[in-house]
């Protein structure tokens, strides 16, 4: 059976006479890389781009019409996008004093929601075929899809319609109808109410939707002319309310007041910036944002600057001293609005003991969290500790597979490398070789070290591929380059011997450094005596391969 394997190196490498004994080696590091993916469709409509309104993920969904019959579309999650982290000491792409770039209509606040292109919007669908019949029962859905999109407009816009602060009521008149959608008589007090609302988040949206001073902040900042764009982010952050794109100016504010700027940044004036974001109103109803797990660090405005804030006061920034327990409660609030990697960092802080005492059973308790969320790396690192047990948390091999096969079809190669062992060695599976080999092919594509060594280890045995040991070595040079110590251990054997290419005595006696460096404790460094001795003669190489647990 495979799971890793280590190469015993004979007299030839090791001093002689001196006896070796197999350990299990350290379990390989779990990778965070998101990886590709095609963007998410609902009703087979496209989702909206990063930079689109706030709305735009409930007017998809409002397309729908079981969805728009049975209120689900309202309650919608935020669109979220990728950070944007340049190298601030970079040279710009564009001079700064340059004219000012053109501006795309799609970034934010840039298209027209306040007008006629409410059914037009994302493109076709089943209903604008049935509307084009012209039929009256297509009119009145038609009807109907025109006030569920304003509906969302509304939900997600700012001021006397505020979700957060009127409990959900967005005071949105029906758009085939005389009457609010509360149903209150036409000029009764409510009435009046509803109306003043709607013509207010109508002025809110049109003001929003041809502000140039956003757009023009990321299309400099963009170009590396912070300075330039930082005067942009400012208008921005006057002119917008935190829903309509002043949240994301503001962050950009204190994240270019905080390291953009050079000597003249101001670490201190970037975290007040970052804290007015950070505790924007936050309503988990219709502001929660979208999780891919496949992209686990897309974010909004709201929790990159919590994030940004915990990681200050982990390290400390300039003028902002560390604050270990000021950070845990940013990551806190970074969770709280929906940030799921947030909740893994602290399960990793209190399971490591980060500049807090070890705590397993509340580190589980963050793990699980995101675990339940679908985030790959937490469903990893809950299985992990429910596979051996730890601290307190009993052992559960059943739920910890569960864990890597939930984090598994997300791709993740730690993943898929727990379940190859699993069925490698048949524990809580019966044993499938082949299906073993299957998964650790594909947590070796996807960059997991430990899984490389045990594809190169396939192809050195001959079982179930064809022996070839060329293949067998660039395998295990892979495992090497990744930082394994089994993959330094095996290629150094196979340098000694000169297996699968030419023979290197001096680089395999500085793999078994590297290896022992990592704890594999069958690689001690040779003396510089013994290293004499052996340069002189032929190497004589034994290497049994036997699995390790």
């Amino acid at each position: 059976m495979i799971r890793n394997w280590a190469m015993l190196i004979g007299s030839a490498l090791l001093a002689a006479g001196q006896s070796h004994a197999q350990t299990a080696p350290s379990p390989p590091a779990q990778s965070e890389e998101p990886g590709d993916q095609d963007q998410l469709k609902v009703t087979g409509q496209r989702m909206p781009t990063a930079e689109a309104p706030r709305s735009s993920t409930c007017e998809v969904l409002a397309r729908d019409p079981f969805l728009r019959a049975s209120g689900m579309a309202n309650r919608a999650y935020l669109p979220t996008r990728l950070t944007r982290s340049p190298d601030y000491s970079a040279p710009p792409s564009v001079p700064p004093g340059s004219p000012l770039p053109d501006l795309a209509k799609s970034r934010f606040g840039m298209r027209d929601v306040a007008g006629g292109d409410v059914a037009t919007s994302f493109g076709p669908s089943a209903l604008d075929d049935t509307a084009a019949d012209g039929g009256t029962a297509a009119s009145l859905d038609q009807n109907s899809l025109v006030s569920a999109i304003a509906a969302c407009r509304g939900a997600y816009a700012r001021g006397v319609g505020d979700t957060s602060a009127s409990g959900g009521n967005t005071g949105f008149i029906a758009a085939n109808s005389g009457d609010s959608e509360k149903g209150a008589p036409m000029a009764s007090p409510e009435w009046r109410v509803g109306a003043a609302n709607a013509r207010y988040l109508q002025a809110r949206s049109f003001i929003a939707s041809r502000d140039q001073t956003l757009p023009m902040g990321f299309a400099l900042f963009d170009q590396g002319r912070y300075g330039e764009a930082l005067d942009w982010f400012r208008k921005a952050a006057n002119k917008l309310q935190m829903r309509e794109g002043g949240d994301e100016a503001a962050l950009f504010v204190g994240k270019i007041t905080l390291q953009g700027l050079g000597d003249k940044s101001d670490p201190v004036e970037g975290v007040k910036w970052l804290k007015k974001v950070a505790t924007a109103p936050f309503n988990p109803q219709n502001e929660t944002p979208m999780f891919d797990p496949r992209q686990p660090d897309r974010n909004t405005a709201v929790g990159e600057a919590a994030v940004i804030l915990a990681n200050v006061y982990s390290a400390g920034f300039g003028a902002v001293g560390k604050d270990p327990a000021e950070a845990r409660k940013w990551y806190d609030r970074a969770g709280d609005v929906g940030h799921i990697p947030a909740m893994k960092r602290l399960g990793d802080i209190y399971f490591e003991g980060v500049d807090t005492p070890r705590d397993v059973a509340r580190a589980v308790g963050y793990y699980k969290r995101a675990a339940k969320l679908d985030h790959p790396g937490a469903q990893v690192a809950l299985a992990d500790i429910l596979w051996e047990g730890e601290d307190g948390v009993p052992q559960d091999r059943k739920a910890a597979l569960g864990w890597y096969q939930a984090a598994a079809r997300n791709g993740h190669a730690g993943a898929l490398y727990a379940l190859a062992r699993a069925y490698d060695l048949g524990e809580e599976v019966k044993a499938d070789p082949e299906l073993a080999m299957g998964f650790y092919k594909t947590a070796a594509l996807g960059g997991n070290a430990a899984a490389k060594v045990a594809m190169g280890t396939y192809f050195y045995e001959g079982k179930l591929v064809p022996r070839d040991l060329a293949i067998a070595r660039k395998w295990f040079e892979a495992g090497a380059a990744g930082d394994d110590a089994d993959g330094m251990f095996n290629l150094a054997a196979m340098l000694a011997k000169g297996e699968g290419g030419g023979k290197d005595v001096s680089k395999a006696l500085a793999l078994l450094r590297r290896a022992a460096l990592q704890g594999h404790k069958t690689a001690p460094a040779p003396s510089p005596r013994s290293r004499k001795r052996r340069t002189s003669r032929s190497p004589q190489l034994s290497c049994p391969l036997t699995p390790t647990r």
